[in-house]
């Protein structure tokens, strides 16, 4: 099942600056796993260990939060999955 999803722009320096990126899987997880086959420099970017995302990434499928259980999120062909990085400072 084709998924784009699309990156975040802190993120796109692991990507080539590849905006959007078309994935294989019928879960978030897969479709991550398969983003982290591809570009490796993104597992340190969104996990905080394996099958743990970073507390500041936010996964959206369709436009909707996939929170709690992102990783689980069944998705689907056609689908889109955003990320986002909850970014703070002072």
């Amino acid at each position: 099942m084709a998924v784009n999803l699309h990156v975040h722009t802190t993120h796109l320096q692991f990507t080539g600056n590849r905006e959007v990126i078309a994935l294989e899987g019928e879960t978030v997880g897969d479709c991550l796993n398969q983003l982290v086959c591809q570009y490796p420099g993104m597992e340190k970017a969104l996990f905080a260990k394996k099958d743990k995302l970073l507390n500041t990434v936010e996964v959206y499928v369709n436009n909707a939060s996939a929170y709690p259980e992102e990783l689980a999120k069944p998705v689907g062909n056609g689908d889109i999955i955003h990320i986002f990085v909850m970014l703070s400072g002072g």
